[in-house]
């Protein structure tokens, strides 16, 4: 058995820097929430090559007194809490600390500090944990905290981290999240010299959402604020037309602070349920806030998941005030109808039918082939209206009454019959229901027709040839689009531009977080082209997790799906013909399902629609 021994500090500092300080995004996450506990109401954050080779972060918090600066980086040395029951408590973002000493135990580090009781700042260098320099300096009040050469004494960990544009991806993500969860303070993200977004700090999740996600979203937001049994639920949902198709945009704060739960997030959208696309999330800015003793902060090193003392308290406080804000929503969207009641209306002004008049309408609407009937008891044709009005008085007798003119000679049958035998057996078309299912009927069957089913897999069995047997997909579009992306989608985007241009796209770098579509494979507008392309973006990112065929028929689904005719479209006769022909000739072809294997149509004979109405058993 080896020998047991004590970890050289050395070593016990690199094990605890790979649990707090994984990756770049993770060193942003420290340092900017000790930032927010040091009372900042202004905190600059800036990165280099995804933070491996520089992070900076700068706030006009309270800061360090110059006594103290060397003991904030030993570890477990913190100013918020003192004893055991403090942890039950904990009412700020970093307590552990853990931070400091587990982040220059990889990296070079300088700081930058000074009290507004102080008559100068300090400067204090220190690489892989050993103080190097430290001097007075003349600076403003707050921490300036600088990070370089993350993980360079540590070659093993590199290996483990992504390009730099996605690890720059994540931490543009994370402060993100952290500027939603306090928009009284001004943020600002500056990667690689260009600034990402900033905040103002006015205190208005409205206005934070707007830089961050852009006016879209700003738009369609609807508040949410609602406490019951000490447990207060507040910020924002979107609207439907904001859901997406992952989770990405849902951000959850328990006591201010980022977390991750799956649970919350599924209640998120039971609430939502039957109001948004089945496989759609919705978007939210959700905020909990309850006694600090009722949550445990402490059950994870990275602090990004909590435990509730009683969770179906909370989950169902949550789920009541997102259904609270939806129906809010829709009262106020709701036109409101009034009927005056029947005896409110004065007799005067009241209509009356005239019978004389639905018997005149009545016999001048008797279709022209019905003027071959002629009646044995009368020699002079009589006024439609007295027809009518017989016809009324003796019901029983209209059979007896009714001679049908002589049938034509044989052969003449036979020369009309031919044609309409032929006609019968191609499907007809009977109408549309509800704006998304086409009545079609034949001598022996009737069925519907599910429009977009069938529109999209017709779309997407063309854009297949196209794509397999490489013909340019793309078209282009009579007014280029620009695209507002936020950080980490623009980078995805750019990382995957090749696949965009095999599947028909033509899009371009347009500056800051933009992009310009020039070319498209279907015609749309730009909310659904934009939803399209992060689709496919977060498609491609996935991609490696699946077989290339299934990646290509999964794009090509994406893109059908969008330039598909949709529910709740009134279409027009020939536009129903054109789509129940194309039906037809998928069928001979053996295809009956729209992709995602849901049936394009569904029929009943006339066997089974009679025993329905119980005519025969």
């Amino acid at each position: 058995m080896a020998k047991i021994q004590v970890l050289s500090k050395a070593v016990a500092d690199k094990i605890a820097a790979g649990e707090v300080a994984e990756r770049p995004s993770a060193v942003v996450k420290e340092l900017v929430e000790n930032a927010m506990d040091a009372g900042a109401s202004k905190i600059e954050v800036e990165i280099k090559q995804g933070g491996i080779s520089y992070i900076r972060i700068c706030d006009n918090g309270c800061g360090i007194p110059k006594d103290q600066v060397e003991t904030a980086f030993l570890r477990h040395a913190t100013s918020k809490l003192s004893e055991i029951e403090d942890l039950y408590r904990i009412g700020t973002m970093g307590f552990r600390g853990e931070a400091l000493a587990s982040i220059c135990a990889v990296s070079q580090v300088e700081l930058i500090t000074k009290t507004a009781e102080g008559d100068e700042g300090v400067y204090l260098q220190l690489l892989h944990g050993e103080v190097v320099e430290k001097t007075p300096m003349a600076c403003a009040d707050g921490t300036t905290m600088v990070v370089k050469d993350l993980f360079a004494n540590v070659p093993a960990r590199m290996k483990f981290l992504k390009k730099d544009a996605t690890e720059a991806g994540y931490v543009a993500d994370l402060v993100s999240r952290i500027a939603l969860s306090r928009p009284d303070i001004a943020f600002s993200y500056t990667c690689d010299g260009k600034e990402v977004f900033s905040t103002s700090g006015d205190g208005k999740l409205k206005n934070v959402i707007l830089q961050i996600y852009g006016l879209d979203h700003a738009k369609a937001l609807l508040p949410v604020d609602y406490v019951e049994d000490g447990v207060h639920i507040s910020g924002v949902v979107g609207k439907p037309e904001l859901a997406r198709g992952n989770r990405t945009r849902q951000t959850l704060f328990v006591n201010g602070r980022f977390v991750k739960n799956h649970v919350l997030s599924k209640v998120a959208e039971e609430a939502f349920r039957n109001r948004m696309m089945v496989g759609k999330f919705p978007f939210f800015v959700i905020s909990i806030t309850l006694p600090t003793e009722l949550v445990d902060v402490n059950v994870h090193p990275a602090k990004t998941e909590v435990k509730f003392a009683n969770e179906k308290q909370i989950y169902d406080v949550a789920y009541h005030a997102i259904r609270n804000a939806l129906f809010q929503q829709e009262k106020m969207e709701t036109p409101k109808v009034s009927v005056p009641p029947v005896s409110a209306t004065p007799a005067s002004k009241r209509e009356y039918v005239n019978p004389k008049l639905v018997k005149e309408y009545l016999a001048y609407t008797i279709p022209e082939e019905k003027k071959s009937v002629s009646f044995v008891r009368e020699d002079v044709p009589k006024a439609p209206e007295v027809i009518l009005e017989e016809l009324l008085e003796e019901p029983e007798q209209k059979e007896t009454h009714i001679i049908i003119e002589e049938t034509p000679p044989k052969q003449e049958v036979m020369e009309e019959i031919v044609p309409v035998i032929s006609q019968k057996k191609k499907p007809e078309i009977v109408g549309q229901v509800f704006d998304t299912y086409i009545i079609c009927k034949t001598e022996e069957e009737m069925f519907l027709i599910d429009q977009h089913a069938a529109h999209e897999r017709m779309r997407f069995e063309s854009l297949k040839e196209e794509y397999f047997n490489q013909k340019k997909c793309a078209q282009l579009l009579l007014s280029p689009l620009v695209l507002n992306l936020d950080f980490r989608e623009k980078q995805s985007v750019m990382e995957n531009l090749t696949d965009f241009v095999r599947l028909g796209f033509e899009i371009e770098d347009f500056g800051g977080n933009a992009v310009i579509v020039q070319g498209a494979p279907i015609a749309a507008d730009e909310a659904e082209l934009r939803d399209l392309i992060l689709e496919l973006s977060d498609a491609m990112q996935e991609k490696r997790k699946h077989p290339v065929a299934d990646f290509e028929e999964k794009a090509l689904d994406m893109i059908a799906c969008k330039g598909a005719i949709k529910a709740n479209k009134r279409l027009s006769y020939p536009e129903m013909q054109d789509l129940l022909e194309k039906v037809l000739d998928m069928e001979d072809k053996g295809i009956g399902s729209c992709p995602h294997g849901r049936p394009i149509r569904i029929g009943f004979t006339k066997t089974e629609i009679e025993r329905l109405f119980k005519r025969i058993i």
